[in-house]
């Protein structure tokens, strides 16, 4: 790891974890939303609640396995999060881990509401070995914000945005043929 990688300076803007650094990415600090032990009857899949920065269209989770990962009998869950209307920002596989993983919900615009609960849905593989005596504890943590940009007549735009106006790049088609 090279000493520039160490040692960053402090960043001025809102979004204090996510430094642009050139990718377009910006997020806020991560805040734990719930710990959750799963029981072979749980029903409720519900986590916590969050409530997504203004004009955020990501969210961001990180799941740390609490419980012992041996042996190794974790298969994944969904991870989703839910508002009135619906799972705006999609769904995803989440499988648990030890040293914690981050999971990306997002379809490349905001949600139609900010706030929502944060849900995972532990797969019947997972509650066959629960039912078994293996206790499922996971944390869950959240940070929100931006990594679609805008949209231009000229461009094609995805989740790939200019770190210094926000507008999208042009995508280039190649045909090898």
């Amino acid at each position: 790891m090279s000493s520039q990688s160490r040692h960053r300076e402090p960043d001025s803007s809102p979004y204090s974890s996510g430094r642009d650094s050139g990718r377009g990415l910006r997020f806020t600090d991560w805040s734990v939303v719930g710990t959750r032990t799963f029981t072979p009857d749980d029903l409720d899949e519900v986590v916590g609640s969050f409530v997504m920065d203004q004009d955020a269209d990501t969210l961001w989770t990180r799941i740390t396995l609490l419980s012992p990962a041996t042996p190794w009998p974790w298969s994944y869950g969904i991870l989703g999060f839910k508002t009135t209307t619906g799972y705006d920002l999609g769904s995803v596989k989440a499988y648990p881990e030890v040293d914690s993983e981050v999971f990306r919900l997002g379809t490349g615009r905001p949600p139609s509401e900010r706030s929502g609960i944060l849900t995972f849905e532990p797969r019947s593989f997972n509650l066959a070995w629960i039912r078994n005596g293996y206790p499922l504890t996971l944390k869950f943590e959240c940070s929100s914000g931006v990594t679609s940009g805008g949209s231009s007549d000229s461009f094609v735009v995805n989740s790939f945005v200019r770190s210094t106006d926000g507008s999208g790049l042009q995508l280039v088609q190649v045909d090898f043929s």
